[in-house]
Protein backbone atom coordinates (compact mmCIF):
# COMPACT_ATOMS: atom_id res chain seq x y z
CA UNK A 1 0.00 0.00 0.00
CA UNK A 2 1.28 3.48 -0.73
CA UNK A 3 0.55 6.95 0.59
CA UNK A 4 1.83 10.16 -1.00
CA UNK A 5 5.35 10.47 0.37
CA UNK A 6 5.48 14.25 0.14
CA UNK A 7 2.16 15.02 1.83
CA UNK A 8 1.43 12.21 4.30
CA UNK A 9 1.52 13.48 7.86
CA UNK A 10 3.36 10.93 10.04
CA UNK A 11 1.57 12.04 13.19
CA UNK A 12 -1.87 11.65 11.60
CA UNK A 13 -1.00 8.25 10.17
CA UNK A 14 0.30 7.22 13.61
CA UNK A 15 -2.97 8.38 15.22
CA UNK A 16 -4.99 6.44 12.63
CA UNK A 17 -3.04 3.26 13.34
CA UNK A 18 -3.36 3.77 17.10
CA UNK A 19 -7.12 4.17 16.70
CA UNK A 20 -7.11 0.78 14.98
CA UNK A 21 -5.38 -0.78 17.99
CA UNK A 22 -1.75 -0.71 16.84
CA UNK A 23 1.26 0.18 18.94
CA UNK A 24 3.13 2.81 16.92
CA UNK A 25 6.64 4.23 17.01
CA UNK A 26 7.56 7.31 14.95
CA UNK A 27 11.08 7.32 13.48
CA UNK A 28 12.48 10.75 12.65
CA UNK A 29 15.83 9.71 11.18
CA UNK A 30 16.30 11.51 7.84
CA UNK A 31 16.02 8.98 5.00
CA UNK A 32 14.73 6.33 7.41
CA UNK A 33 11.90 8.56 8.66
CA UNK A 34 8.60 6.79 9.04
CA UNK A 35 6.68 4.51 11.36
CA UNK A 36 6.91 1.08 12.87
CA UNK A 37 3.69 -0.49 14.09
CA UNK A 38 2.60 -3.77 15.62
CA UNK A 39 -0.52 -5.57 16.80
CA UNK A 40 -0.95 -9.14 18.04
CA UNK A 41 2.62 -10.13 17.16
CA UNK A 42 2.38 -8.88 13.58
CA UNK A 43 4.29 -5.83 12.44
CA UNK A 44 4.65 -3.27 9.70
CA UNK A 45 6.55 -0.20 8.59
CA UNK A 46 5.82 3.02 6.75
CA UNK A 47 8.70 4.69 4.89
CA UNK A 48 8.15 8.46 4.56
CA UNK A 49 10.62 8.79 1.66
CA UNK A 50 8.90 6.20 -0.54
CA UNK A 51 5.35 6.40 0.82
CA UNK A 52 5.23 2.60 1.13
CA UNK A 53 3.45 0.88 3.97
CA UNK A 54 4.54 -2.74 4.29
CA UNK A 55 3.28 -5.41 6.65
CA UNK A 56 4.56 -8.76 7.88
CA UNK A 57 2.29 -11.40 9.29
CA UNK A 58 -1.01 -9.61 8.58
CA UNK A 59 -3.35 -11.80 6.60
CA UNK A 60 -6.52 -9.92 7.34
CA UNK A 61 -5.25 -6.33 7.49
CA UNK A 62 -7.89 -4.17 5.86
CA UNK A 63 -5.89 -1.63 3.89
CA UNK A 64 -9.04 0.37 3.20
CA UNK A 65 -9.63 0.59 6.95
CA UNK A 66 -6.16 2.13 7.37
CA UNK A 67 -6.89 4.63 4.58
CA UNK A 68 -10.28 5.52 6.09
CA UNK A 69 -8.66 5.92 9.50
CA UNK A 70 -6.05 8.27 8.03
CA UNK A 71 -8.74 10.28 6.23
CA UNK A 72 -10.70 10.61 9.46
CA UNK A 73 -7.61 11.93 11.24
CA UNK A 74 -7.05 14.49 8.44
CA UNK A 75 -10.64 15.71 8.78
CA UNK A 76 -10.26 15.92 12.58
CA UNK A 77 -7.04 17.94 12.27
CA UNK A 78 -8.60 20.41 9.83
CA UNK A 79 -11.69 20.78 11.99
CA UNK A 80 -9.47 21.56 14.97
CA UNK A 81 -7.41 24.00 12.89
CA UNK A 82 -10.51 25.98 11.88
CA UNK A 83 -12.28 25.69 15.23
CA UNK A 84 -15.09 23.51 13.94
CA UNK A 85 -16.99 21.02 16.07
CA UNK A 86 -17.06 17.56 14.56
CA UNK A 87 -18.98 14.43 15.46
CA UNK A 88 -18.52 11.06 13.79
CA UNK A 89 -21.32 8.56 13.34
CA UNK A 90 -21.93 5.42 11.34
CA UNK A 91 -24.71 5.68 8.75
CA UNK A 92 -27.22 2.96 7.81
CA UNK A 93 -24.84 1.60 5.16
CA UNK A 94 -22.12 1.13 7.80
CA UNK A 95 -19.95 4.02 6.60
CA UNK A 96 -18.47 6.68 8.88
CA UNK A 97 -19.81 10.21 8.40
CA UNK A 98 -18.70 13.48 9.91
CA UNK A 99 -21.15 16.11 11.04
CA UNK A 100 -19.37 19.45 11.12
CA UNK A 101 -20.56 22.59 12.87
CA UNK A 102 -18.62 25.62 11.70
CA UNK A 103 -17.92 28.39 14.15
CA UNK A 104 -20.01 31.53 13.82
Amino acid sequence: MEFLATTTDLNLLAEALKALGFQVRIIEDGLQAGLQFAKYGCSGTYNKATGKLETRGFQGLDIDEVKRGYSEQVVNSQAKKFGWKIQWKTNDAGNREAEVEKRS
